[in-house]
């Protein structure tokens, strides 16, 4: 073989090396480009990332968790906040604020780039199994607008707009209540679109607080991050295991700062547990649970990481609302 035809060969062999190292490149850069561009990142060592299979969760809540600080702490004033459709509201002081009603839902949709639904819209709404009732009284949704306009403020301005563009638009549907009627609130979802609707006869806050982060939850899983399981379990009795509610282990049943758990519900699965927590990080009042290095406010510190990670409009420089108590 002459020089030249060795030199060529050479050549082509070099060649046909780079070209592969060129196309898994390539190959390397869609993978991330449709997983929504993956980030390795692990604060505290709190997230690993997840293999997006776009599955649907729906959370189901119940009123059997409210809420509850120790009556020795300052109390949660929900004096505003319940509202009962079954009181009898006499015809003399009902008022047409359909157009108001309308007015303000347009400028709540626009300001965070969400879909709020009421009244006859939410004709045949069924999530989870359970059917529900539509709300039919102006002055009520007059009431649950303002409400709703206050409690989104207290998030990070341009949060649920981040969502949505990234893949996840939100629509909130505001009903009386559901078939079983000690259902609070339900979280339909999957990486695609998310449904929150909220039953109005129980204080529109905490069902509130709960159903929006299993919508956080859901863009954090969709961007590639999750919680490791080992490290968050770690955080609970040796002997524990979601599914199995042990009261002892609960702050809304002892009022101890060493619980591991803010109330029954959180025992149900670690999904729950992290949005029963949110509720109380962003409660009025500060629990005890969330005193410094305990077993809640260590799990609440994973969570406040993993948001900061995940969504650029949340910044580790800035005190969200939910951190307050970290």
């Amino acid at each position: 073989m002459s020089k030249n035809n060795k030199k060529n060969n050479k050549m082509i062999y070099y060649a046909r090396i780079l070209i592969a190292i060129s196309i898994a490149i390539l190959v390397y850069g869609l993978i991330l480009d449709i997983n929504n561009n993956v980030r390795l990142i692990d604060p505290e060592k709190s997230v690993k990332i997840l293999n997006d299979d776009n599955g649907k969760y729906t959370s189901i809540d119940t009123a059997n968790d409210e809420v509850t600080i120790n009556s020795n702490e300052n109390t949660v004033s929900n004096d505003e906040t319940v509202i009962d459709n079954n009181e009898s509201i006499s015809q003399s002081h009902i008022v047409n604020y359909s157009d108001d009603n309308n007015s303000l839902r347009d400028k709540i949709e626009k300001k965070y780039n969400i879909e709020i639904k009421y009244g006859p819209e939410t004709d045949g709404y069924i999530v989870g199994g359970l059917s529900t009732v539509p709300i039919n009284d102006e002055n009520t949704i007059s009431s649950v607008l303002n409400n709703l306009e206050n409690i989104l403020s207290l998030y990070p301005y341009g949060l649920f707009d981040e969502i949505k563009k990234g893949g996840i638009p939100l629509t909130i549907y505001l009903i009386n209540s559901y078939s079983d009627e000690s259902v609070t609130g339900a979280t339909d979802s999957n990486y695609s679109f998310a449904n929150i609707s909220i039953a109005v006869v129980y204080p529109l806050e905490e069902s509130f607080y709960h159903e929006s982060y299993h919508y956080i939850e859901r863009y954090i899983l969709k961007k590639g991050l999750t919680f490791n399981s080992e490290l968050w379990n770690g955080f609970n009795p040796v002997d524990f295991q979601y599914g199995n509610i042990n009261n002892s282990y609960s702050y809304k049943s002892t009022f101890s700062e060493d619980s591991y758990f803010v109330n029954g519900y959180a025992q149900v699965a670690p999904e729950e547990d992290r949005a029963s927590t949110f509720e109380y990080m962003m409660a009025p009042t500060k629990a005890s649970c969330l005193n410094n290095d305990k077993p809640v406010w260590k799990k609440a510190r994973i969570m406040s990481n993993t948001i900061d990670a995940a969504l650029n409009t949340v910044s580790p420089n800035n005190t969200e609302y939910w951190e307050r108590f970290l």
